[in-house]
């Protein structure tokens, strides 16, 4: 699969994160003004579908990398059968620590050719939030037993916009470093929310380079 493919995919898979936050939302907006909890399920269940997207996205960059390294696995060791959004993130920091979006800003010019991104940290969902809520979510994707313990259904009512916001926040400007046989950078992706589809820019390095 060509580099040209794999960018199509991460931007592909970006795409459909906004499209189900959106979702969310008029899903949120259905049950804040029927009480219907229907409604929050359906969020619940765009809200976590959209953070897979990002974990899918993520592993194009590492597609190679991450389809030798599931290949080693004692079980189920076919990649293209992943779903688990968590345990994809556990396993591609196992093959690129530094794979989780980065926030920047906007680029500033700083000549001809030249641009500077600075880092940005604005409440941007950071890895370890994103794995815990991913998480949460799960329970809410299953019926009630009744003789279970409250799933803290006013929590997670609260919780979802923050996240949302969380998400653009992440995905708004940020890069992910790339480092391959092949190719050693960094895909810098702009994700625009007015409609306009995500870009991204190549930042190819001479050498290995660091993240900080």
């Amino acid at each position: 699969m060509s580099e040209i493919q794999l960018q199509k995919i991460y931007l592909g898979k970006v795409e459909e994160c906004l499209d189900r936050l959106r979702a969310c939302e008029v899903f949120l907006e259905f049950h804040k003004e029927s009480g219907n909890v229907y409604f929050l399920e359906s969020a619940i269940l765009q809200m976590r579908k959209s953070l897979e997207c990002v974990a899918y996205a993520a592993i194009a960059p590492n597609k190679k990398e991450y389809k030798e390294y599931r290949a080693k696995a004692d079980r189920q060791s076919d990649y293209t059968r992943d779903y688990h959004a968590g345990k994809i993130l556990e396993m591609l920091s196992k093959i690129n620590k530094d794979f989780y979006p980065k926030p920047v800003s906007s680029p500033i010019s700083k000549g001809p050719g030249r641009w500077h991104f600075d880092k940005r940290e604005d409440g941007a969902l950071t890895k370890k939030q994103f794995s815990s809520f991913y998480d949460r979510l799960g329970k809410f994707l299953h019926a009630d037993n009744p003789w279970g313990n409250d799933k803290g259904i006013n929590n997670i009512l609260q919780d979802i916009p923050v996240i949302i916001n969380s998400v653009k926040s992440l995905l708004s400007w940020h890069f992910t470093k790339v480092s391959t046989p092949i190719f050693t950078g960094v895909w810098v992706v702009e994700v625009p929310f007015n409609g306009e589809k995500p870009k991204i820019v190549i930042g190819k390095a001479d050498g290995e380079f660091l993240v900080k």
